[in-house]
């Protein structure tokens, strides 16, 4: 019996020993496809609308990386596409990069330094893909997204450089659940939730599986409110983009000149809420259509439905604005939409049209949409960036294009022209503000930032450009005491 249960226990060690070596292998080969992404150079306002072997693991750990001079960092992986090696991250770790050259370098598993650029991404997903500027070396690898369905209770392991100062950490979990939703501006769906801890520094990591195969891009961690107010990290809480996701991305970015392909409809859809104070109380029962822009493929559809609830897209029931737009999300360009709309009586409707491509045009069409929304402005495209006129004075003051001021009939002069340095949402402690070159980021600024019901502007006067910018504060619903969280798709 002793002899039986000895062997018993050489065999259950052998298993441990041949299991831990087999985890040590496939993450040595992993290693060496993982960088430190860091930003040397910013903007001054807003983000950008993004042969060595041996034993790996000793090289990454001989000495600790320097990043003293670095203004951001985080994590990324390589991929292969083409016979090219690619960079993958999240579009916040270079987001407010500037676009000259010097200004985003990776390091390599023996602490290369290597510049890259900003091939394309998608702000919406939070994903970005970078491309070398200087030549990778030998000593960098690749890896491969995994092709099979991450399963609830499988294995995984998260590599990054937390906190930009412990490079190649690694930490184990499980998968916990999959297909979060997450809050905020950017990186809403298709999440999946592990216990592999993560924190600032790993964003842009890849999450591995036991094959060594990617099954996620580490992208945010959970906190929750503690009765005092703070923020507390929930360190088993944390959330990678899907591989199905990342991938369809990365595939749009390579056929489209570095961007995502979506479907236009031309409809502003929100939801409303009565502001009392620090409390919000729910005006619209589901989300509801506010307008629809013209000549939109939505337009002739939908143009008399405005004030009806959309209660289903494509046969999928939705019961809030943000259900509306995870299902908007899997809309196709060029391909039927089919809405199911309630009336305030209560009727229901069916209305059927077709997509349309969301490309810069579009984009232009939202920005003109919702800014001239705002009391006395219209846009002014005579400056070549995006400038717009201000009249406290509404229709009384005609707009005199030689002089670029506005004017009443006895020659008095009032308004303004401004332009518009970068938009989104400001806040001291998380600012997301995008900086606006052209009308079509704007309108991009716009998309992503609308389901807050309020959106930012960062403006300086036309006459005194020099003179420090304001910040003004459009409230879509047009008054402070409603929020209107809204999505213009």
């Amino acid at each position: 019996m002793r002899r039986t249960i000895l062997t018993s226990l050489a065999l259950l060690s052998l298993v441990v020993s041949s299991f831990a070596q087999s985890a040590s292998a496939v993450l040595d080969k992993c290693l060496a496809a993982v960088v430190t992404v860091a930003v040397y150079q910013t903007e001054p306002y807003g983000k950008m609308t993004l042969g060595m072997r041996g034993e790996v693991s000793e090289e990454a750990y001989r000495k600790a990386l320097d990043l003293s001079n670095a203004k951001g960092s985080g994590s990324g992986f390589i991929i292969k596409r083409n016979g090219k090696y690619y960079v993958v991250t999240n579009a916040h770790v270079i987001e407010s990069a500037s676009t000259s050259s010097g200004s985003i370098y990776v390091f390599s598993i023996n602490q290369t330094k290597y510049e890259v650029r900003v091939l394309g991404g998608d702000s919406f997903y939070d994903l970005a893909i970078l491309e070398f500027v200087t030549t990778p070396g030998s000593e960098i690898d690749y890896v491969d997204f995994t092709k099979s369905e991450p399963k609830i209770g499988d294995k995984v392991y998260a590599i990054g450089n937390p906190l930009g100062t412990y490079p190649y950490t690694v930490t184990d979990g499980i998968i916990s659940a999959k297909n979060r939703a997450r809050g905020g501006l950017t990186g809403k769906f298709g999440f999946l939730q592990h216990t592999a801890t993560i924190i600032w520094g790993n964003s842009g990591g890849p999450l591995i599986n036991e094959k060594g195969e990617v099954v996620g891009v580490n992208s945010q961690i959970a906190f929750a409110t503690a009765p005092d107010g703070s923020q507390v990290l929930q360190q088993q809480i944390n959330f990678s983009l899907e591989p199905k996701i990342t991938e369809k991305i990365i595939k749009d970015v390579f056929a489209n000149n570095g961007r995502v392909k979506r479907a236009y409809l031309g409809i502003e859809v929100a939801q409303a809420y009565d502001v009392d104070g620090q409390n919000y109380y729910i005006k619209d029962e589901a989300a509801k259509i506010y307008g629809v822009i013209p000549e939109s493929n939505a337009y002739s559809a939908l143009s008399s439905k405005i004030g009806y609830f959309v209660t289903k897209v494509n046969g999928v029931e939705v019961r809030n604005v943000e259900e509306v737009l995870g299902e908007f999300e899997k809309i196709n360009p060029n391909t039927k939409v089919t809405l199911v709309l309630k009336s305030a009586s209560g009727t229901t409707e069916t209305v059927s049209f077709t997509a349309g491509e969301l490309k810069q045009s579009e984009l232009e069409t939202i920005a003109t949409y919702v800014l001239t929304q705002i009391p006395g402005v219209s846009l002014n495209t005579s400056y070549g960036q995006v400038a717009f006129d201000y009249s406290e004075g509404g229709n009384q003051y005609q707009y005199s294009e030689g002089e670029k001021r506005f004017k009443n009939q006895r020659g008095e002069y009032k308004g303004k022209t401004y332009f518009v340095l970068c938009g989104g949402i400001y806040n001291e402690s998380n600012p997301n503000m995008w900086k606006v070159l052209k009308l079509s980021e704007l309108g991009a600024a716009i998309r992503y930032s609308s389901l807050s019901g309020v959106f930012d502007y960062y403006i300086t006067d036309a006459s005194n450009p020099s003179a420090q910018a304001q910040l003004y504060r459009q409230h879509l619903s047009g008054n402070s005491s409603v929020l209107k969280s809204t999505i213009y798709y």
